[in-house]
């Protein structure tokens, strides 16, 4: 993105998830700051201001209660009031008419999941590096288990349930695909673009539809607190 001058942003509520990776490294990378809370966010979605691609995190670390990550043991509600005030700033903003918003997870909550994760492509011939003991070699060539993926969008297909075999590289390749950007390996390469998800012939939500927005029981909140706090 950087390199095709394609604007980008990183939006975290805390720590951003990259940056568990990547330490500071990751705002030291470039000449210009790349990180923003998440009220930039919002007043740059109402003021019509937001780059052609934003990456969006909420808070992660110390997990507690009151955490919006929904990592336990925090309580889920607090999670999803975090996801419906970015989906609600994406509404108002003139942007909204030309907007697509990928809502996932990075992994499954360790709730089970009686689909094996299938065979994929391998991103390249790289193979993992085995520690003292390890007797399978394994391979990059098979997905994770199954995680939600939400599509908002004035293009997304009403009610819609695709079924469509994609990973999370399927969002890299939606965004190459856009901006017109080189695969990163065999694996987003080969990837399904997410294209599935949408109608492009006509806005199914030119108007944002009319979703109600979730408040926080904080008798709940209070009961997560005083149970389940380190």
């Amino acid at each position: 993105l950087e390199a095709a001058k394609v604007t980008w942003g990183l939006y975290t509520d805390g720590l951003p998830g990259a940056g568990v990776l990547y330490n500071v490294g990751l705002v030291k990378r470039w000449d210009r700051n790349v990180r923003f809370d998440i009220a930039a966010f919002t007043s740059q979605a109402a003021a019509g201001t937001l780059p052609n691609v934003s990456f969006l995190d909420p808070h992660i670390g110390a997990e507690a209660p009151d955490q919006n990550d929904e990592h336990p043991p925090a309580d889920i509600q607090v999670g999803q009031k975090f996801v419906s005030d970015i989906v609600h700033a994406l509404f108002k903003s003139p942007q909204w008419k030309t907007s697509a918003l990928f809502l996932t997870y990075d992994e499954n909550g360790g709730v089970y999941d009686h689909v094996a994760p299938p065979t994929a492509c391998a991103p390249d011939a790289t193979p993992p590096k085995l520690e003292s003991g390890d007797t399978t070699a394994g391979g990059f060539d098979r997905l994770g288990f199954r995680v939600p993926l939400v599509v908002v969008s004035p293009y997304a297909k009403k009610g819609y349930v695709s079924h469509v075999q994609l990973d999370h590289t399927s969002i890299t390749r939606f965004i190459q695909a856009k901006f017109k950007l080189p695969a990163l390996s065999a694996r987003d390469a080969n990837a399904e673009p997410l294209f599935d998800l949408f109608d492009f012939s006509a806005a199914q939500f030119p108007d944002p539809p009319p979703i109600a927005e979730p408040t926080v029981d904080q008798a709940q909140l209070d009961y997560c607190k005083a149970t389940f706090a380190k």
